[in-house]
């Protein structure tokens, strides 16, 4: 009977740590769940927490800090001695174990006692192979760990409200106390609503960021446009920079409302704003337009994005504002060519190169090079595609660190994810899978859906390689619909179920299989 109700547990706690850690859940936080719900000391949590045996414990550190010739090794009796601790049967570790606990369970010493701080701030430790929990559907994960693009994603969900609302003194408690009490009432749909909401609330674009005179000044601004000043601008455009790293976060749909009151309320004080403010607020109210298109494109709505981005062209050509005029013709030039109208695409793509060319900003000279191939790629245009990814790496190459530009989202991470679509375009997709694996390390962590987008198109060129890879292939669009949970892109979602029909074809195979349930989970495809 003891050994039934053992297993019993252990069966639980596994199912448990695995469906917290596949909701991004970090080490810190599921420890804390595990000590309340299994009723164990912070010791043995944190080991649970990592799924490791007192045995496993003992091997990393015996591999960490090996021992002379004669010496004794660490043994699972050790730790559990330490883990008894205080009770009859225990044994008080010293510092020095608490701290090399502490850097095996990557947490700090005091977590466990008292000691040094080991923490790791930045990653999320993989999870073993168990069932994914996405809105209370488990779904069978055939990956025997997230790949590091996810787990780095993940780990900048969970942790981005954390990191940014860290001043605030209560916010940490809060989320823990929720944290548990998602736990102990079984609501594990709560769990994915948290990592949202910390992240929406890192990156909300609220004017209660001002001070009570600045949103006065501001809001004042509005009512009477003659007190429009430089400040006023400098506002509104902050609240724009912080839609757009929402939208690279969270997608679409938490930016646009945000973005349409803004851009009303602009283009409403324009006709009485002092002259000399005219220039600097038209040159506003054409990147709100232009981001507005941006946004509808990426809902799938491009006659909305059409219409916003020839407000957006007009309007900075009218303020003489060159780098803007450029960038929104490197939008119009994205937008013809995901819509099969590579020359259109192309007439873009040009224009921008010549606006571009005659400012000092190699980041977007480099980016509208980069509209470029993508064009000339779908039109099977292999040379000139080249040229172009030539011509942007040259232009990389010249950008200095911190410049101010609005291609902040470009580098040679996204230089190498475009580069692997215009080999899978021409036929070279094997050399586009190499070419793509090697993006999606240097793209940053806060841009999901450049990640979600070149992990899908690794996952393409994967299938339809010479000799098709379909495990690799499954694996990657897996993790371009584990994205999708974090970012609700259109284009990505409209991008996954096109992906499913390259791979239906092995519907027969274990990892396909999976792969349909769980872009099933993820809301990707209908269930059945």
């Amino acid at each position: 009977m003891v050994d039934r109700r053992y297993r019993s547990r252990r069966a639980e706690l596994a199912a448990f740590r695995a469906d917290c850690l596949a909701q991004g859940v970090g080490i810190r936080h599921l420890a804390m769940a595990i000590a309340a719900r299994f009723n164990v000391n912070s010791r043995i949590a944190y080991r649970y927490a990592h799924g490791l045996t007192q045995q496993q414990v003992a091997d990393r550190w015996n591999e960490l800090w090996p021992v002379a010739d004669g010496g004794a090794l660490v043994t699972h009796k050790n730790v559990s001695y330490w883990e008894a601790w205080p009770t009859a049967s225990g044994r008080r570790p010293s510092l020095e174990s608490l701290n090399r606990l502490a850097r095996i369970y990557r947490c700090a010493a005091s977590d466990l006692v008292d000691g040094e701080d080991h923490t790791e701030r930045q990653s999320t430790p993989s999870s073993t192979p168990g069932d994914l929990a996405i809105g209370g559907n488990l779904v069978p994960d055939f990956q025997a760990e997230p790949s590091d693009v996810v787990t780095r994603v993940d780990s900048l969900i969970a942790a981005s409200g954390a990191i940014l609302l860290g001043q605030e003194v209560n916010y940490e408690r809060l989320v823990e106390s929720l944290v548990e009490w998602a736990y102990r009432m079984k609501r594990r749909d709560i769990l994915q609503w948290l990592s949202w909401a910390a992240a929406s609330a890192a990156t909300a674009p609220v004017l209660d960021t001002l001070d009570s005179s600045e949103q006065e000044r501001t809001l004042g601004a509005f009512v009477n446009p003659s007190r429009v000043d430089a400040a006023v601008i400098d506002h509104i455009d902050g609240v724009l920079w912080r839609c757009m790293r929402q939208d690279d976060i969270l997608g679409p749909q938490a930016a646009l409302d945000t973005v349409l009151a803004q851009r009303r309320l602009v283009h409403s004080i324009l006709p009485s704003v002092p002259d000399p403010l005219r220039p600097r607020l038209l040159s506003l109210y054409a990147n709100l337009s232009r981001f507005a298109g941006w946004l509808a494109f990426d809902l799938n709505n491009h006659a909305s994005a059409t219409e916003y981005y020839e407000t957006a062209r007009a309007a900075a050509h009218e303020a003489q504002d060159t780098e803007l005029g450029a960038f929104v013709l490197c939008n119009m030039s994205h937008l013809a060519t995901w819509k099969q109208q590579p020359r259109v695409g192309i007439d873009h793509a040009i224009a921008a190169i010549g606006w571009a060319n005659q400012t000092d900003d190699n980041s977007l000279k480099a980016y509208s090079y980069d509209v470029a191939a993508r064009a000339y790629a779908m039109d099977k245009q292999e040379s000139a595609a080249r040229n172009a990814i030539d011509n942007a790496r040259n232009a990389l190459d010249k950008v200095a660190p911190g410049s101010a530009t609005h291609t902040y989202f470009y580098g040679p991470g996204q230089l190498g994810s475009t580069e692997s679509a215009c080999l899978l375009h021409v036929g070279r997709a094997e050399e586009g899978a190499r070419l793509g694996e090697l993006a999606l390390a240097g793209i940053d962590d806060a841009f999901v859906r450049n990640l979600a987008m070149t992990s899908l198109r690794v996952g393409i060129c994967h299938l339809r390689s010479a000799k098709p890879d379909v495990t690799r292939g499954a694996a990657v669009i897996a993790d371009a619909a584990r994205f999708s949970a974090h970012h609700r892109s259109a284009r990505l979602h409209q991008r996954l179920r096109r992906a499913w029909n390259d791979i239906e074809q092995w519907h027969d195979l274990p990892e396909v299989r999976t792969l349909q349930d769980q872009m099933r989970a993820y809301g990707v495809l209908t269930p059945s």
